[in-house]
């Protein structure tokens, strides 16, 4: 288990995303490349105290990098509170950037159960048409034996879709949860699939990391409006004793944006991006350079 997202995001998406990953020295580590754009690195440490500090990581990641022909190294989707550990790193310079793209979306769950006030007309008023139909809505969880609805589901919902504009985002969602699916894990994850008139029309997948905190991974809904009906039902059922959920970043993306934006008030946690160039010192005894601290 990893921090934050945990590893889920990275193995589900990897390889939809040009990436690739591998666990060194207990932190998972992930490249990801793309034609015309900067490689970059993703780190995630694990759940308990490291065995070994981060400037051992990152002086291997950099080692590869250089070994790629590459020219800095740059670790991206840094959490504010790792932040203090990359820039108290020696013998680097040390460049921090972040982006609003890439800020996460969290929500308090009591916020997203709350249908009262102004503030929420817009999401009351779409749930509430499911509400007063509950009687042709059937949620059942998602076990390893039905997760094949989801990406039925899924095969539905990209029929009408720009698979060029979709994937110019984040790759192909539906790859993606293919992944998930073998991976799928009901002792890890939970999830609900949803049949409203009789017809399988959405599913969420979440996780609940520690009554704190909660994320989702995946979801989506053929009938418009009812993956945020979805999302009630989790907020006010299984996820109800947790306090947030982090429903990652938009990526840029203006719908996914806006969605996220009225489905309730919510906080952007950022992230952050480091590029880092190792710095080297003139040894005036040997007449070569070497790396700062050896």
């Amino acid at each position: 288990m990893f921090q934050e997202m945990s590893a889920t995001i990275i193995v589900s998406w990897s390889f939809v995303y040009n990436g690739l990953y591998k666990i060194i020295q207990g932190y998972l580590c992930s490249v990801y490349f793309y034609e015309g754009k900067p490689v970059y690195f993703a780190l995630h440490r694990p759940e308990q105290t490291p065995a070994y500090p981060l400037d051992q990581i990152i002086d291997i990641l950099y080692d590869l990098s250089m070994e790629a022909g590459l020219s800095f190294l740059q670790i991206k989707f840094i959490a504010d509170s790792f932040i203090a550990d990359y820039q108290n790193l020696s013998g680097y310079t040390i460049k921090i950037e972040s982006f609003e793209a890439d800020s996460e979306y969290v929500y308090r769950t009591a916020d997203l159960a709350n249908l009262l006030g102004r503030d929420n007309y817009k999401k009351r008023s779409r749930i509430k048409k499911f509400l007063a139909r509950e009687d042709d809505i059937t949620l059942i969880p998602i076990t390893r034996e039905n997760i094949h609805i989801c990406l039925e589901i899924e095969h539905r919902w990209c029929r009408d879709k720009d698979c060029t504009y979709c994937a110019s985002f984040s790759g192909c969602e539906k790859k993606a949860m293919e992944i998930m699916a073998d991976i799928f894990d009901e002792q890890i994850y939970y999830g609900l699939i949803g049949f409203y008139e009789g017809a399988a029309s959405g599913y969420v997948i979440c996780e609940k990391r520690d009554p704190q905190l909660s994320c989702m991974y995946f979801g989506k809904a053929t009938v418009s409006d009812f993956f945020m009906y979805l999302i009630y039902k989790l907020a006010t059922g299984y996820l109800a004793d947790c306090t947030y959920m982090n429903m990652n970043e938009d990526m840029g993306n203006l719908g996914l944006r806006s969605f996220k934006r009225e489905l309730s008030a919510y906080e952007l946690w950022r992230k952050n991006s480091c590029i880092l160039h190792r710095i080297e010192k003139q040894d005036p005894a040997k007449g070569c350079r070497q790396r700062e601290g050896q």
